[in-house]
């Protein structure tokens, strides 16, 4: 199993990420929207578990992630959720589920677009009939705008985290996040990790997405028509019946 590296990262994932009440109610109202009658979700690349906790009130939850710190933390707070460890690209659960999750651009994780196809084969796999894939993606204007304005630093309790994102190639970024975790006195504790995402034209997407969905919409989390310069696009999409 490669390394993940939000391994190194993990305990301070949820103060940093923190809880994104929008997008969790933007994802439920899509799901009641588009299949009103789901019963249970995968989210792929689930991490800590935060948008499961919310899902759980009403459906059967499982979640995979590459990151055994992350899945530790998802596992106390969804007692009742199926957790394993898995590459999103090809896991094989040996189910089907109703509706499936990528959020939070993690497959802008892969940086090859070969890889972005193995994860909607895998997808298309694991759902059932009529089943609904929905993933967003931070879009290349995005990760643009992010490299031109970096090094961040953002403090959370009295901790630090300085986020330095560098571009590496046409499509591909990489993300140095450092965290001083205060000790006793000033002293700090760094825990440092490299990420990279990549991000690929829409349209690209598109074409690829149509040999296994019917893409129902791709939007701006406010609901918005996708332009240049959306930053966070959605896709919605059904699986195709053969």
């Amino acid at each position: 199993m490669p390394f993940s590296g939000y391994d190194k990262i993990a305990k301070f994932y949820d103060s940093v990420i923190g809880r994104s009440d929008d997008e969790i109610e933007f994802v439920r109202k899509r799901i009641h929207k588009y299949h009103p009658y789901a019963e249970s979700v995968l989210e792929i690349g689930c991490g800590t578990g935060t948008n499961l906790l919310t899902l759980s009130k009403k459906y059967d939850v499982t979640g995979i992630d590459i990151s055994r710190e992350m899945l530790k933390i998802a596992r106390k707070k969804i007692i009742r959720g199926n957790f394993h460890v898995h590459d999103i690209r090809n896991f094989d659960l040996k189910k089907k589920f109703d509706v499936i999750l990528c959020l939070y651009d993690t497959i802008n994780h892969l940086t090859l677009f070969n890889d972005w196809k193995k994860v909607f084969k895998s997808a298309n796999d694991h759902l059932n009939k009529s089943g609904l894939f929905m993933f967003d993606i931070n879009s290349l204007y995005k990760l643009l705008c992010v490299a031109e304005i970096s090094p961040l630093v953002h403090k959370f309790s009295s901790n630090y985290l300085i986020m330095d994102v560098k571009k590496i190639s046409d499509s591909t970024f990489n993300w140095n996040l450092k965290v001083f975790e205060k000790k006793r006195g000033n002293n700090f504790c760094l825990y440092e990790s490299n990420i990279k995402e990549s991000s690929f034209e829409v349209n690209k997407i598109k074409n690829e997405l149509s040999k296994f969905f019917f893409l129902q919409k791709a939007e701006e989390e406010t609901g918005k028509r996708i332009r240049a310069d959306s930053e966070r696009i959605y896709f919605i999409c059904k699986k195709i019946h053969v």
